[in-house]
């Protein structure tokens, strides 16, 4: 077992020669050989381990029970013991996931955290060789192309999977043999999960045909890993080369073979498209004919007079709203702006800038916050006699649809008071002498 996990750790440099390597321990047979694998290695290789365990809490007095019981061991080993809870059920509907992805998503947060709190130079899970074989045969079940294929990588970042290679079968052997205590997740036995599903019905079956499946799933990953690894390099290039002002020449993509041109949308759209997603942009791309503009997970492709331009959808690209205070001086994430705020005594000098406003302290109704555009906004701009709603106005000076949700709105909760690089209204409008509250724009020195 040990030979096996450092043969196949020095393959990836996984094992470092010294520093901290983070364990991942939930309690189960594999997470506690990993645990005892990588304590026994330590002391040869020179590297320590500290282990850290998230409480899921979705399992009641169980969840509960698992951490008691790494706790426990680890005061035992005399290893470090890094804990945390989260609530998996809010954060899924935060952010529409499902409850074993918001479980992932909130369990390597801690990992990473927890990581650079104590200065781990890794991070080591305990995926085994039959978690390489389950999650392939899952993706291919969703239809995944290459990138699916590959499986679970050995090492991303600082997170590293010394056991890949080693086998469930494997694991029990080690622990029976060292006397290795460990605990059983009762919703492993459960078929509601796909997982299971996939370890009770499934494996066993394709084991039936070959038995030696783990083996060679894991040559294909191989194949497809290398594959992949070589378009996605292309695909970078590419994007290198030709990716500007948030646009791309439809044409130049359109050249591209597919197994290109797919990886490059997938990039510039976050990585996750589907097959269906990818032909309806570039089918956009090759149509021709007046602007056209296609909504995708997580993002929007623009087509415009020969270009295929990238923004995000109104519901993830809309910035999120700061309340800003006298003192403050702070980015808006997602606009290329940084704003900073302060309380004045208003001059006579008339303010017709676009970028520096001013507003009458008396006059400001609750909270003032700087925001996307909602729909029903309107503002009297100073010196016009008519009120106009932000969507004509955006119109009339010819923004386009795509940038109009990063334009910042400075409200109370009276309403619109300003207009970023449109104007101010006349509401809370200060005269010489007035107490005010200015706020300045400026680009960040990220930029947009």
């Amino acid at each position: 077992m040990l030979d096996k996990i450092l043969k196949y750790s020095d393959k990836f440099d996984m094992l470092p020669s010294e520093g901290i390597v983070l364990v991942c321990v939930s309690g189960g047979a594999d997470s506690m050989c990993l645990f005892e694998a990588l304590l026994d290695i330590s002391h040869e290789r020179g590297f320590t381990i500290s282990v850290a365990h998230y409480n899921h809490k979705l399992r009641g007095h169980e969840s509960d029970r698992d951490e008691a019981f790494v706790r426990e061991r680890c005061f035992a080993r005399d290893v470090p013991f890094f804990s945390a809870s989260g609530d998996v059920a809010a954060h899924a509907k935060k952010k529409r996931l499902g409850v074993e992805e918001a479980a992932r998503d909130l369990r390597y947060g801690f990992f990473y955290e927890t990581a650079s709190r104590i200065g781990a130079v890794r991070v080591a899970t305990a995926h085994t060789a039959d978690d390489n074989s389950e999650t392939v045969v899952f993706n291919l079940a969703r239809g995944a192309g290459a990138s699916g294929m590959s499986g679970i990588p050995p090492k991303r970042g600082i997170v590293v999977r010394p056991m890949l290679q080693v086998s469930r079968d494997d694991i029990m052997l080690f622990i029976k043999q060292r006397g290795v205590p460990f605990i059983e997740d009762s919703t492993n036995k459960l078929d509601i999960f796909t997982r299971n599903k996939l370890r009770h019905r499934v494996l066993p079956v394709l084991r039936e045909i070959n038995p030696r499946i783990n083996e060679s799933i894991a040559s294909a990953t191989e194949l497809f890993r290398a594959d992949d690894e070589f378009l996605s390099g292309l695909a970078d290039k590419f994007i290198e080369e030709n990716f500007a002002s948030e646009s791309l020449d439809a044409a130049d993509l359109l050249r591209l073979p597919f197994a290109v041109s797919s990886r490059v949308l997938r990039k510039l759209c976050g990585g996750n498209l589907a097959h269906k997603h990818v032909k309806a942009v570039l089918e956009l791309c090759g149509r021709g004919g007046p602007p056209a503009r296609l909504s995708l997970p997580g993002n929007t492709v623009y087509v415009e007079y020969g270009f295929v331009v990238f923004g995000l959808t109104s519901a993830a690209g809309e910035f999120a709203p700061v309340c800003p205070k006298a003192g403050d001086s702070m980015e808006i994430p997602g606009t290329g702006l940084k704003i900073t705020c302060k309380s004045v005594i208003c001059s006579d000098r008339i303010n017709k800038s676009l970028t520096t406003f001013l507003f009458k302290s008396i006059d400001l109704c609750g909270k003032m916050t700087v925001r996307p555009r909602r729909e029903g906004d309107a503002i009297k701009i100073s010196g016009q006699n008519m009120t106009k709603s932000l969507k004509k106005l955006f119109i009339e000076r010819h923004i386009p649809a795509r940038e109009r949700a990063l334009i910042p709105v400075i409200a109370d909760e009276a309403g619109v008071l300003a207009v970023y690089g449109i104007g101010a209204g006349g509401r809370a409008a200060p005269q010489p002498g007035d107490s005010a509250f200015q706020i300045d724009f400026k680009e960040a020195e990220s930029g947009r």
